[in-house]
């Protein structure tokens, strides 16, 4: 639990969110949908409140050759942990961005 004091009095910032974003190297290998559609995922990741207070969450992206090894990586390429535990895109938006999710189809 995150408890941030302010001016105003004490805000709770709720349990805080740790997230991290593990992505093939782009240099190495083309960079897939799967990857793109991730990474735009924990870009729209809500840092600050509406008041621009921090909302505790923690969002890392991390690059493989460059923060970490494939030979390293538990799963296969590319994966997100929400707070140490592998999620699916679905599971992760749904948590993360609480919105549902939706598909066209033709």
């Amino acid at each position: 639990m995150v408890i941030l004091n302010l001016q105003n009095g004490v805000k709770d910032l709720g349990v805080s969110k740790v997230c991290k974003l593990y992505l093939p190297n782009p240099k190495y290998v083309k960079y897939e949908v799967d990857s793109m559609r991730w990474e735009h995922v924990f870009k729209s990741i809500p840092l600050l409140d509406e008041e621009g207070i921090p909302t505790g969450n923690e969002v890392r992206i991390y690059i493989e050759g460059q923060d970490f090894y494939e030979s390293e990586a538990p799963h296969p390429l590319p994966y997100a942990t929400l707070n140490g535990k592998k999620k699916s895109f679905d599971n992760f938006w749904k948590e993360m961005l609480g919105e549902e999710r939706h598909e066209y189809r033709e």
